[in-house]
């Protein structure tokens, strides 16, 4: 839509200014707005002197005024004509953002939006209770729904969703689609099956897998769901913050998945089920110094390269951009190195869940930490708060004990989401996030057992990650410094491999 906008306004116009004042207040980067919002603001003026003359491009100028709410104010009130403003000309092609170019080397580098055509956002319910850290909840917050008169009182309508409305239930075709309206069930459904969800990053949670419960299902997401697949999530409408640029999961990934903000930010790397069809460019695994380089070579190398936050303070600059671009280093050798990072990396993100032909078997490796004191399992030891000693290298979850946890493990950072620190918030006695209905209060009444197991399994993911860090920081500074495949080698997608792939009838998953 952005695409479109940006070309019918230099058909129509003659000149365009976009005076950019700033103000974002939920990335990492936020910044005083001249309003009491979290939007960034501009001001834009257009203007065309006649007929207009589709053929010729509308001049684009841009400039920004940066500081406080104060300062901003300021300066907008010494401005009396155009020429008090500096502005810098944009590019003239049709649909380019409407920013000045941008010089340096890294703006010569391919766009990983072009690198992997085909984005698309992820999952978003507009509830949360049919999502939980674990199954039980989500069976008795069904029944409770089933079970209540007022089930509109409890679901929480929207616009998109509500009892009485017919949607489907499934979230893939079937030859006879069940709309049955959840006002008509009885008090016996039985409830919807129940998956894992890749809630927040590195953060696997369930989630009640009914179409009926979600304002926007993404069905092609669901369609193109598999074992084999992998989803990479990013921010591509904001400015990265600290940490790593990618970060993989192997479910199907909510809206917010990255760092607790989103958009159309979920890359699948396949675009079907089978994994035929890769969200690769086309002809770019040839231009890859490999031979016979596969689709996951590819991810692996692109893992290495985004997935640590050498990458983001490196180009910190750059990315304040939001344009998101790839070193590929054409050194056989090196491409290698860093494809078996990258490697080792995603099969510790998704928990390794296999997406690669290996014989690995599935499972977190252990690691250092321990539960040296376990969490009480009755409902008067449910913590409900946590601390970390970094002298001790100690995590305390209510009476129970985890160490070592180092502090860069206890404070690990995806873009501002504090990743072990918000998964035991969602964990804690009254929970975390938005309450979207009274079936959010339906939660374990003791610490489930299976939570320990899980933040060993995260605690020992992190541990692995940062181990490889500093390689990767020194493999980036090799790629940096040598010869890599410039914009222009890369072929550009025709515009159906940007849009989801084709509807198929398919099971709702290839397997449980």
């Amino acid at each position: 839509a952005f695409l479109g906008m940006r070309e019918h306004m230099r058909r129509v116009c003659d000149e365009i200014w976009i005076l950019d004042l700033g103000g974002e207040g939920r990335g990492p980067r936020s910044s005083e707005n001249v309003f009491a919002i979290r939007t960034p603001v501009a001001i834009a003026v257009a203007m065309r002197r006649g007929a207009a003359q589709p053929d010729t491009p509308a001049q684009v100028h841009y400039a920004r005024i940066d500081g406080t709410r104060a300062a901003k104010l300021k300066q907008l009130d010494a401005i009396g004509r155009f020429q008090d403003v500096t502005w810098q000309d944009c590019p003239e092609d049709w649909q380019a953002p409407f920013l000045p170019p941008s010089a340096g080397r890294y703006f010569g580098l391919p766009l990983l939006t072009d690198l992997m055509p085909w984005q698309h956002s992820a999952v978003q319910l507009k509830r949360t209770w049919p999502i939980a850290p674990d199954a039980e909840t989500l069976r008795q917050r069904w029944q409770a729904l089933m079970k209540a008169d007022n089930r509109a009182a409890l679901f929480r309508e929207t616009r998109d969703r509500t009892v009485t409305g017919r949607y489907r239930a499934t979230l893939t075709g079937t030859t006879e689609p069940d709309e049955t309206p959840l006002a008509e069930l009885p008090v016996t459904a039985t409830p919807p099956p129940i998956r894992r969800y890749a809630y927040r990053s590195l953060d696997r949670q369930y989630v009640l897998a009914d179409g009926r419960l979600m304002d926007f299902r993404r069905p092609d997401l669901w369609r193109s769901h598999s074992d084999q697949q992998i989803y990479l999530t990013t921010s591509l409408t904001q400015p990265l913050g600290q940490g790593p640029a990618l970060v993989a999961c192997a479910d199907i990934p909510d809206l917010h998945h990255f760092s607790g903000r989103g958009a159309k930010d979920a890359i699948p790397l396949y675009r079907d089920a089978e994994c035929r069809d890769a969200n690769i460019a086309p002809d770019l695994l040839g231009q890859l110094p490999l031979p016979n380089a596969s689709a996951e070579d590819f991810v692996a190398y692109l893992y290495g390269v985004l997935a640590h936050p050498a990458f983001t303070k490196r180009f910190a600059r750059e990315l304040a951009s939001r344009a998101l671009r790839v070193p590929i280093s054409t050194d056989a050798a090196l491409f290698r190195s860093v494809r078996d990072i990258g490697t080792q990396l995603l099969k510790l993100h998704t928990y390794h869940r296999r997406f690669l032909a290996d014989d690995d078997p599935s499972g977190v490796p252990p690691g250092a930490a321990r539960c040296t004191e376990g969490v009480p399992a009755d409902e008067d030891g449910y913590p409900d708060s946590f601390s970390h000693d970094a002298a001790k290298q100690t995590l305390q979850v209510g009476q129970g004990k985890f160490a070592p946890v180092p502090a860069d493990i206890f404070e690990f950072e995806v873009s501002g989401l504090k990743v072990v620190q918000s998964w035991l918030r969602y964990r804690m006695k009254r929970g975390a996030g938005r309450q979207s209905s009274p079936l959010n209060e339906i939660r374990p009444t003791s610490w489930p057992p299976a939570y320990t197991g899980e933040l060993l399994e995260l605690l020992w993911v992190l541990e692995g990650t940062l181990a490889l860090y500093p390689q990767q920081e020194r493999l980036l500074a090799r790629i940096v410094a040598g010869p890599c495949l410039p914009v222009d080698a890369i072929a550009p997608a025709h515009k159906t491999m940007r849009q989801p792939p084709k509807a198929l009838d398919a099971p709702l998953l290839q397997s449980s």
